[in-house]
């Protein structure tokens, strides 16, 4: 029998910074995908609206269950996250968000496209509220995406020993450029979750922008914010060397070949 191979520690090392990075990105691209599939592949018919109102409305239409399933798995993600420090905090808080917005679901729209869904419409009294004053979901996605927005802006920057955001040149480093894509994503998260809450202010005495989806587009604009974030951070995009998608592609080679 052949002499078991051993393991270095380097390679150990390797492995699991590795895992790590996919698993930014795996919780990266379930916000960026979720918003596309739902609006691909839900079921209209020729006088729907290209899309719905919000992404949450999608709960009651055919892709309801695809809703909750990626909101899901997007939770557990967050919740293996082992971030350093409170990073790991904020990031369970931000899970607890995205889990919520699952199983808490908003009230159902008047829409012939609920026949459709495998769950069932709820009305406004039939909908948990916090303390009386607001549907617990929107307070579920508020706490989400403030939480996403705090792990971007204050943690995903932060410098290890040796790191600097700019070259010997002046110019900015790979770090610095990253850390600038991390600022901006968490305050385009947080001018959307301010913009959402005018649109709901102002849409009870107004009814502005008519038939525009603007809950929809402001919350797809959020979770492909989020999305780049946390893919950036696992070295997909502006990566320290070659980009970590490529990397598990070619570690799905046989022998590095195809």
């Amino acid at each position: 029998m052949p002499p078991a191979k051993s393991t270095s520690p380097e390679e150990v090392n390797n492995d699991l910074i590795i895992s790590y990075l996919t698993l930014r990105n795996l919780i990266g691209l379930c916000g960026m995908l979720l918003p596309l599939i739902l609006a691909a592949i839900t079921s209209r018919s020729g006088s729907d609206a290209l899309v719905e109102p919000s992404l949450s409305d999608y709960y009651y239409t055919n892709t309801g269950e695809i809703f909750v399933v990626i909101l899901s798995m997007l939770a557990v993600f967050l919740f293996t996250y082992q971030g350093y420090g409170r990073e790991k905090v904020w990031s369970f808080i931000a899970g607890l968000g995205a889990m919520g917005v699952a199983f808490f679901p908003t009230e159902a729209p008047f829409s012939a496209r609920t026949a459709f869904s495998i769950h069932t419409p709820r009305r406004g009294d039939q909908i948990p509220q916090f303390f009386g004053l607001i549907e617990w979901h929107f307070v579920f996605a508020a706490l989400f995406f403030i939480a996403a927005a705090i792990v971007a802006i204050v943690y995903f920057p932060r410098l290890k020993p040796g790191e600097s955001e700019t070259r010997d040149d002046g110019k900015l480093s790979q770090k610095g450029i990253r850390n600038r894509v991390y600022r901006i994503s968490g305050w385009v998260m947080l001018a959307c979750v301010v913009g959402i809450a005018l649109y709901f202010g102002i849409r009870s005495s107004e009814q502005p922008f008519k038939g525009f989806p603007v809950i929809f587009v402001l919350e797809t604009i959020a979770v492909e914010a989020f999305g780049i974030a946390w893919i950036t951070k696992g070295q997909t995009l502006w990566p320290d060397g070659k980009s970590h998608f490529f990397k598990v592609l070619e570690s799905a080679k046989p022998n590095g070949r195809m």
